[in-house]
């Protein structure tokens, strides 16, 4: 490579000095078109930030209506609880009398077939008319 000439290289020195002359406005324009940008995502950030706490405040609420659902639910559980042992307890005497039941018909066929005399029955009266 040929050295160039003093006037040659000042002259290239100066064509890149004018070059770099437009730099800093350049980069004065390049920061503020950045700095535009990271205000729009930061806008951009707490608007989103913002939809996630109306979201949060949203599923609070659901999450409180589901307690207290699964209250009523609990309560329900325990009323049908007390229902099931009241129908057991009715159901056991219904069950005895159902037994006394038929062991008195038993008895009474049994009596008859043997010839013994029916129990008197008196005729129920019948009630008053209001």
């Amino acid at each position: 490579m040929a050295t160039r000439s003093l006037p040659e290289r000042v002259s290239a020195l100066e064509e890149a000095v004018t070059a770099l002359q437009h730099l800093p406005q350049e980069l004065a324009a390049f920061r503020t078109d950045v700095n535009a940008r990271f205000d729009q995502v930061d806008a951009f950030r707490a608007d989103v930030n913002a939809r996630f706490e109306r979201i949060d405040t949203r599923f609070d609420q659901i999450d409180a209506r589901f307690a207290q659902v699964d209250a009523r639910f609990d309560r329900v559980d325990a009323r049908f609880e007390r229902i099931d042992a009241q129908f057991e307890r009715v159901y056991s005497q219904m069950r005895m009398l159902h037994e006394d039941l038929v062991d008195r018909i038993k008895a009474l066929g049994e009596r008859r077939d043997a010839g013994a005399p029916a129990p008197s029955v008196r005729p129920r009266r019948p009630k008053p008319k209001r």
